[in-house]
């Protein structure tokens, strides 16, 4: 015989994952905001390395009379030092965030949703300004930007909101705990 009434009594539910599964099946929010963030920091880092080949490289590129790339080469050396600057701002970003996500942080998540938004105003307005001669410039400087900013933002601001409701916290971290392919 089976006793139907145990003395400890079973919790209805609360093992169950609450919070919220990133683009519906991926990962939790946590996870997500760090994979964004190791992927930026990998980005700037990638960048940073071709933006200096390409600053002290002493070989001649060859742009088939084309005069846009032949500007936009120049305007890379001479406008070196502010990408530098830019590019190691956003990684003091990323890194920040990363470590906000660890310690559970919604301020210093939040700085991820900030610097994407000036990011995207940025982008946005130097596509405006400066990016009209060239064929496909909505795509390159409004649309993208936008959809990729949007899809960077949407972790962070879930993960957030699931701070602030407590649905995570480093004591329900392994109930919430979700991946789809990740350890």
């Amino acid at each position: 015989m089976v006793d139907t009434t145990p003395l400890i009594p079973t919790s209805s539910g609360s093992d169950s994952k609450q919070g919220h599964k990133i683009f519906c099946c991926c990962c939790d929010s946590k996870r997500a905001v760090q994979i964004f963030n190791i992927l930026a920091i990998i980005s700037v880092v990638i960048m940073m390395t071709l933006l200096s080949v390409n600053k002290y490289a002493d070989v001649e590129v060859d742009v088939n009379g084309d005069p846009y790339a032949d500007q936009e080469l120049h305007e890379l050396k001479a406008n070196y030092r502010y990408y530098m600057i830019a590019y190691g701002v956003g990684l003091g970003v990323y890194l920040i965030v990363l470590c906000g996500a660890s310690m559970y942080s919604p301020c210093l998540v939040s700085i991820a949703i900030l610097y994407s938004l000036f990011n995207l105003a940025n982008m946005i307005y130097f596509g405006v300004t400066q990016g009209q001669d060239e064929e496909g410039w909505i795509f390159g400087y409004i649309v993208w930007p936008i959809v990729w900013e949007m899809l960077y933002i949407y972790p962070h601001a879930v993960f957030i909101s699931e701070i602030n409701r407590g649905i995570m916290t480093p004591e329900t971290y392994a109930r919430e705990r979700h991946s789809c392919c990740c350890v």
